[in-house]
């Protein structure tokens, strides 16, 4: 009974006051933020297996686990989306298919072309350093790190003091951001034919968060050997995560939260 009444105190303060809730979506890369009745899913993937679209063998992967919002039964209370990129393991439409295409979905060009054609109506086109209001959440979005400066892009989400930085390859060195208070890097090192690097390794990743004067380093894009397919075969990958050799990576498994 006491649990029963703790729990209810605790959900009957974060319905009235600011807390910017981060929540690991899944045991790859997606994101959800909660605060008061807004409830925000970045890069949502909600099925078994994700896959290229049409051409499956070219690159997969199996989800190890539910995803949160279908383990609590909270896809129906997400409230806008966040597209990083129009890749497919970034846009996955069979998981976008399980919310109302009037949602407000904050993407790239080249994503809301697919998104449109796909049946949403309410996609707004995001342009760096323009700011956009979420409900209580305020939307900031930066150029992202070579080689994806012109195909995706990172973002910061503030809810009055509380902030946090998302970017989902590669960091951007010229950005002069520092008073985040948690960031969402990349750890695991991915390069493409052993030279094009398109994922940081934990030393980056650690860097970026000095920069950004983060207390907070959460992983994304965790564990890439778990993604197959005949692309695959053109990736190095030197996986780091858990490793990081300056306290411990917040979030590291799905539903894990961190409250601001």
């Amino acid at each position: 009974l006491m649990i029963i009444i703790i729990t209810m105190v605790i959900r009957i303060i974060y319905e009235i006051i600011d807390i910017m809730q981060i929540i690991r979506g899944d045991s790859y890369q997606s994101w959800v933020y909660a605060n008061k009745a807004d409830l925000i899913a970045v890069d949502p993937w909600l099925t078994k297996k994700q896959v290229f679209p049409g051409l499956s063998w070219l690159l997969f992967r199996d989800s190890q686990e539910p995803s949160y919002l279908e383990k609590q039964n909270q896809i129906h209370k997400v409230t806008h989306l966040i597209i990083t990129a129009h890749f497919s393991d970034h846009l996955d439409l069979e998981s976008l298919d399980k919310f109302n295409l009037d949602i407000p979905i904050y993407t790239t060009k080249e994503a809301s072309k697919a998104l449109r054609k796909h049946g949403f109506h309410n996609v707004i086109v995001v342009k760096t350093h323009k700011k956009f209001q979420l409900g209580s959440f305020e939307l900031e979005v930066f150029m992202a790190g070579k080689p994806y400066n012109t195909t995706t892009f990172s973002y910061t989400l503030r809810v009055l003091e509380s902030s946090v930085f998302h970017e989902p390859h590669m960091f951007n060195q010229q950005l002069q951001i520092n008073d985040i208070n948690a960031c969402i890097l990349t750890v695991d090192q991915v390069k493409v034919l052993g030279l094009i690097q398109v994922s940081m390794g934990i030393k980056q990743a650690l860097k970026a968060q000095k920069s950004l004067n983060s207390k907070y380093l959460l992983a994304t894009g965790i564990a890439p050997n778990k993604s197959k397919g005949l692309i695959t075969w053109l990736l190095s990958t030197q996986e780091n995560y858990g490793l990081s050799g300056n306290g411990p990576i917040a979030c590291q498994k799905t539903g894990d939260s961190l409250v601001l």
